[in-house]
């Protein structure tokens, strides 16, 4: 990573990558800023800013690539990042009905049958289809 890289980029990178080692990260976090580390506020807002920018480029090659809604593609990414039916019904305040709906669509699209499937070619080649669809 250069340091000639504008600040902003290289901390998307940075928080991109660290969430997705640890997930608990931002929770972590937050609970650190409601007890009054003054100093975590900046850092808070910089790294939420950073992750809600990266999903949100996910979410845009995603939705390019095989013509995804902006929902089902959040429903991917969450399955992808490893969130079940349930999980991602309860983090999106969906019924499991719903988020049942947007995978079968989510398949259909792509041409997978299974989550295992979509999970292995989307983060694998994330927003670019393949020729084996």
């Amino acid at each position: 990573m250069s340091d000639d890289e504008p600040l902003d980029h290289r901390l998307l990178r940075q928080a991109e990558a660290y969430a997705q080692l640890y997930p608990s990260a931002l929770p972590r976090l937050k609970a650190a800023l409601e007890a009054g580390n003054p100093a975590l506020r900046g850092l808070a807002q910089s790294m939420t800013t950073a992750l809600v920018q990266a999903e949100g480029q996910r979410v845009r090659q995603l939705r390019a690539a095989w013509s995804l809604s902006a929902q089902e593609a959040r429903v991917a990414l969450r399955l992808i990042d490893g969130a079940t039916v349930a999980g991602c019904a309860a983090d999106m305040g969906l019924a499991e009905s719903t988020i049942r709906t947007h995978v079968k669509s989510i398949f259909a699209k792509t041409g997978r049958t299974r989550q295992s499937q979509l999970g292995s070619l989307l983060q694998s080649r994330p927003g670019i289809p393949t020729n084996d669809a």
